[in-house]
């Protein structure tokens, strides 16, 4: 493993004042085995030191010539069959942070000195983490305390991302589904791991949401693991990506449940009505070959829901 130390000479350089190159080619089998991972100063009153975000894990050091070796120590300790995690789990109250790796079609996350969990679907691994650190406390009482949050590792900077939407099904007597869909590294493309494979299309007019998520419908259900294409719908996605599709809409009135009016629109045979989440500040989407498709949708959902 090569690692140095370079000045940042773009134009963030005043908050990342330092860039490590590293070079893993001798250690992981990724297309890509070369890293840029910014460097920030943090500043604590007259005090100045460094530090790393790399893969969700902190590595701080005093002076950047220090942190090489403690750089190359974590990545020694994260590589996992030769291979960085490309995702995580993290459990923010609890301040821990589990890597998921992918290997061939299988996905696992390790704990620390305890069991590796795997499964082809990244939802079904996260379940399996879930129950596994609430029965150890890590979470607190199960279903409460704290939960799981899914990030993306950026595969030139290693840092982490969130998704900008996930794709769900639940289905009463079907297996739910659900898989993060994340932004590309050049904000090029969307992308998501489903169905055994990396899946992505490129970013257009906001129409690439819809693209996507005909890709991964088509594919569970070549799988014989979603009977209606309809069932796997956009959720929790973000405001930006929302506002590009919707200018794409046809607006076509409103559902109304108990005094909230949900917008419906269509595009082509395609219906779909929003739900805003202003909490979250994301939006959800019911799909559907007409109005009442979708109504119908919705309203199972939201029973499920209980609202």
């Amino acid at each position: 493993m090569k690692i140095a130390i370079e000045r940042n000479e773009a134009d963030n350089r005043t908050e990342v004042p330092f860039v490590a190159h590293v070079d893993t080619s001798d250690r992981t089998i990724h297309k890509n085995n070369q890293f840029e991972i910014p460097i920030k100063a943090i500043y604590r009153g007259t005090n100045k030191s460094y530090h790393a975000d790399i893969c969700g894990f902190g590595v701080d050091a005093d002076n950047p010539d220090h942190m090489p070796p403690k750089i190359q120590f974590l990545l020694e300790h994260l590589i996992n069959v030769a291979r960085l995690p490309r995702h995580v789990f993290v459990a923010r109250r609890a301040g821990k942070v589990y890597p998921v790796y992918t290997v061939e079609n299988t996905v696992r996350a390790t704990t620390p000195g305890g069991p590796l969990f795997e499964h082809v679907e990244l939802a079904k691994v996260r379940e399996y983490l879930s129950d596994y650190l609430h029965d150890t406390f890590v979470l607190g009482k199960k279903g409460l305390s704290d939960r799981l949050h899914v990030r993306g590792v950026h595969a030139k900077t290693l840092e982490l991302k969130r998704p900008v939407m996930y794709l769900k099904k639940r289905v009463a007597g079907e297996n739910d589904f659900w898989a993060p869909v994340f932004a590309g590294e050049q904000d090029k493309m969307i992308y998501t791991y489903a169905a055994n494979e990396w899946r992505s299309v490129a970013k257009t007019d906001g129409s690439e949401i819809l693209a996507l998520r005909e890709i991964v419908a088509q594919a569970l259900q070549a799988d014989g693991r979603l009977n209606d294409l309809y069932d796997l719908r956009p959720d929790r996605l973000v405001p930006e990506y929302w506002v590009r599709l919707q200018e794409t809409l046809k607006p076509e009135g409103s559902l109304d449940v108990k005094e909230v009016s949900y917008d419906v629109y269509s595009k082509g045979s395609l219906w779909l009505a929003v739900e805003t989440r202003p909490r979250e500040e994301r939006y959800g989407l019911y799909l559907g070959d007409s109005e009442s498709g979708v109504r119908g949708r919705m309203t199972r959902d939201f029973i499920r829901r209980g609202k």
